[in-house]
């Protein structure tokens, strides 16, 4: 895949940023090994999840894209310098300030190719209606690349998203901007595993690892659920899809290993 920097997006907290930023990292990181470098941009200052899970594993770049210039000029010129890198932003509550001043200009110089990258933003929503005005803000603002909007079904079925659904028929921002017309559902993930999964700050396989032997089903399970969601949107065509087996490997007897 070409370049690309992959914006996980919401404006507000409490809709899952850091969880689709965890997931969507290690998908890369999963897919294409040694191929790309995943470079995750954290600017979250109050909650970086992202980052403190996946400093020493991959680069990881702390910067502050607020109203000023300064953190958007340091990003841009970071990613004029690089090369066979997927960039993946994980944004903080409050993002819109820094989009509604700074989104226009670096929009203008992916446009033109002044930084080679594609850009994809990845949205994911609770059931509130300032997720969806928050979304259009951003799409005034940010005005070239793919987008496409998640429904975090923690928060409710994707039935629940009515509010959401209505929204979407009556803007022709939101039709004419929204990739191929696809709106993603997050799966829900156990509260007893997320909280495992948050509180140990760990990667997902290394969180799999240390879960009992049920736990780490229903986490593989759930993994290989959010893998199909990014296999789905057509953006990685070029390998194969990333999926963990269905079931660990059986453990052997103490007869069968004498006889293996």
């Amino acid at each position: 895949m070409k370049d690309t920097i992959f914006y996980v997006g919401g404006s507000k907290g409490g809709v899952g940023k850091s969880i689709v930023a965890l997931t969507l990292v290690q998908f890369l990181i999963d897919r294409y090994g040694d191929a790309k470098t995943v470079h995750v941009i954290e600017t979250d200052e109050s909650n970086p999840d992202v980052g403190r899970v996946y400093r020493g594993k991959v680069p990881v770049t702390s910067i502050l894209l607020d109203e000023k210039e300064n953190g958007w000029i340091t990003m841009a010129t970071l990613m004029e310098k690089s090369a066979d890198t997927l960039f993946v932003i994980n944004s903080a509550a409050r993002s819109n300030l820094g989009i509604a001043k700074n989104g226009a200009n670096f929009s203008a110089v992916l446009e033109s190719g002044g930084i080679p990258y594609d850009l994809v933003s990845f949205w994911p929503m609770n059931r509130q209606k300032d997720s969806v005005l928050l979304l259009e803000d951003f799409l005034r603002a940010m005005t070239f690349g793919s987008v496409f909007p998640i429904r975090n079904t923690y928060f409710g079925s994707p039935e629940q998203f009515s509010l959401f659904d209505r929204l979407y028929e009556e803007s022709g921002l939101l039709r004419s901007r929204i990739a191929r017309h696809q709106i993603l559902d997050f799966p829900e993930l156990a509260d007893v595993i997320a909280d495992d999964f948050y509180t140990g700050g760990k990667t997902i396989p290394e969180t799999i690892r240390e879960l009992g032997v049920f736990a780490a089903q229903s986490f593989r399970s759930w993994r290989n659920a959010v893998n199909r969601l990014y296999e789905g949107t057509g953006l990685f065509p070029e390998a194969p899809p990333v999926l963990l087996p269905d079931a660990p490997a059986p453990k052997r007897g103490k007869a069968e290993k004498e006889q293996g």
